[in-house]
C-alpha cells in the first residue's frame, strides 16, 4: 500500500480513505471484485484517478485496507488490555457481534463474490491473521511443550472456521453456540 497506515492520517486523508473502502464494499455487494474497476470505484466514490493511486496501487490494496478498517471498527487491536484468559472469547464476541450487525451486507458480499476465490482468500486469511497475532501474543507460551506458533495457527483456524460456518456458510448458530463450539474444538 502506498499510504503509510502507521502515522496518523490527516482528515482529508481519514475521508478519502474511508470513501474508497465503503464504496469498495458497497460495490462489492452487487458485483465480484474482479469486475470492479478502478474508473467504477473512483466514479462512485467521487474521487479523481489520481487520488485513488495516491493511496492504493490497485483494487486489491484497497480491499486490503478496507479490512483493516474492519478490524479497526471491530476494535481487535486492543486485546493486549483484556485479560489473557478471557480474550479469545472477548474478541470473539467481538467478531461475532460485528458479523451478525452486517449479516445482510456479508450475504450480498458472498453471494457475488464466493466463487472469486482471491476475494475469498482475503477474507479467510485475513480472519485467521488477526486471531493468531492475538494468540500468539497472549503470554502463556511456557505452558506447552509444542511451539507456540503451531498452537496460534491451530487456534487462529479454528476461530476463523467456526466464523466462516456461522456467517458464510449459513449454518446458523447463536453467538453462545458459536462460543461453545470454539471452546469445544479448541479444548
Amino acid at each position: 500500500m502506498k499510504y503509510d497506515i502507521h502515522q496518523k492520517p490527516s482528515k482529508f486523508a481519514e475521508r478519502v480513505l474511508a470513501d474508497f473502502s465503503s464504496t469498495l464494499f458497497r460495490l462489492l455487494q452487487g458485483k465480484t471484485l474482479k469486475s470492479i474497476t478502478v474508473n467504477e470505484l473512483c466514479e462512485q466514490a467521487r474521487y479523481p484517478r489520481a487520488t485513488f493511486y495516491n493511496y492504493f496501487d490497485d483494487i486489491y490494496d484497497l480491499l486490503s485496507y478496507a479490512w483493516i478498517r474492519v478490524k479497526e471498527e471491530i476494535r481487535v487491536g486492543d486485546y493486549r488490555e483484556l485479560d489473557p484468559s478471557e480474550r479469545t472469547a472477548i474478541l470473539f464476541g467481538r467478531c461475532y457481534d460485528y458479523l451478525e450487525g452486517r449479516k445482510e451486507m456479508i450475504s450480498r458480499l458472498v453471494r457475488y463474490n464466493l466463487e472469486d476465490a482471491r476475494f475469498m482468500e482475503s477474507l479467510r486469511k485475513t480472519m485467521r491473521d488477526y486471531f493468531y497475532e492475538i494468540i500468539v501474543n497472549t503470554p502463556c507460551a511456557t505452558e506447552y511443550t509444542l511451539p507456540y506458533e503451531l498452537i496460534a495457527e491451530h487456534c487462529a483456524n479454528t476461530i476463523q472456521t467456526v466464523l466462516e460456518w456461522c456467517f458464510i456458510r449459513k449454518e446458523r448458530l447463536t453467538k453462545e453456540q458459536a462460543l461453545e463450539a470454539v471452546k469445544l474444538l479448541l479444548g
